[in-house]
């Protein structure tokens, strides 16, 4: 444990020397001005694009840094760093998120479980950074990652989109599960918007098939095939 602290703290320390925290920092203050000025979306909208896409960027830049500082490429390390980084990815986000809920609470007058919110948010984001690495190791070349996270992003992450502004209907929803974006957009959707049209085991499934997901991505695709996807990087 001693360990992952020490190599989850000089990632954040890379991170910030390289300017990339003003950078999340920032965006997520634009994106908050939208939310908190503006009414041309929905709050969640800005929310989503936080999580499915803002982990990724973060985790795939900690991943140029090591490329750049990191010259240890032993299985061990190579696991240890791979795990770090995914958590030092997933920590950052602590950033819009905090940044998020002022301007739900205090501007738009938003009342809401903030912790399940924000445990919802880091879910969300961790099983993103998840999935971008499994698409990495996958697709093998920056142009086949950019295409297939590309259509994971139009593909599924529409879904909650389109949930959020109530255009799917009810009988839909247990066919959709199959989209991770979708199961955080029912989180989300049911803690600002508490409504009665799930049972309450449903969130719980939603919960579990993000562990389920990542479980799988990890098991069968990022274990067994990221040390030769290290060396590429």
């Amino acid at each position: 444990m001693k360990r992952y602290l020490e190599l989850i703290k000089k990632d954040i320390i890379c991170l910030s020397r390289y300017h990339f925290l003003s950078m999340v920092a920032g965006l997520s203050f634009f994106f908050a001005l939208l939310i908190g000025l503006t009414d041309f979306f929905p709050p969640m909208i800005y929310i989503y694009f936080s999580v499915f896409v803002l982990p990724v960027i973060s985790f795939s830049v900690n991943l140029i840094i090591q490329d750049q500082q990191d010259e240890n490429k032993s299985e061990v390390s190579i696991r240890e760093s791979t795990i770090s980084k995914i958590i030092s990815a997933t920590l950052i986000q602590l950033i819009p998120i905090i940044i998020y809920l002022i301007v739900l609470i205090f501007v738009l007058n938003y009342e809401f479980n903030i912790i399940l919110f924000t445990l919802v948010y880091l879910l969300g984001a961790l099983m993103h950074i998840v999935i971008g690495l499994t698409l990495s190791i996958i697709a093998k070349t920056p142009f086949a990652l950019s295409l297939s996270y590309g259509v994971y992003l139009i593909v599924f992450s529409i879904i909650p989109i389109f949930y959020s502004v109530g255009m799917i209907p009810n009988d839909f929803h247990y066919l959709l599960i199959i989209s991770p974006a979708y199961l955080s957009g029912v989180l989300f959707e049911e803690i600002i918007h508490p409504s009665n049209n799930f049972t309450l085991w449903f969130p719980l499934i939603s919960v579990t098939l993000q562990f389920i997901y990542m479980f799988i991505m990890y098991r069968f695709v990022i274990s067994p095939f990221i040390k030769d996807y290290m060396k590429l990087v």
